[in-house]
């Protein structure tokens, strides 16, 4: 469960982070929004990261 779920946050996190680009791209947002949304990313990369990390 935990490995699916690890899955499933690094899948949203890549899906997530160019999904942003073509947003600011096409829409444009302030300035500050982009790195903080891109840290949010991630971060919830690593967190997926670290539950389909095998146990130690």
């Amino acid at each position: 469960m935990r490995n699916q779920l690890g899955f499933l946050l690094q899948f949203a996190a890549l899906v997530f982070l160019p999904l942003l680009i073509l947003w600011q791209l096409n829409f444009g947002f302030k300035l500050i929004y982009m790195p903080a949304l891109t840290l949010v990313g991630v971060v919830v990369f690593w967190i997926g990261h670290r539950l389909r990390d095998p146990v130690k």
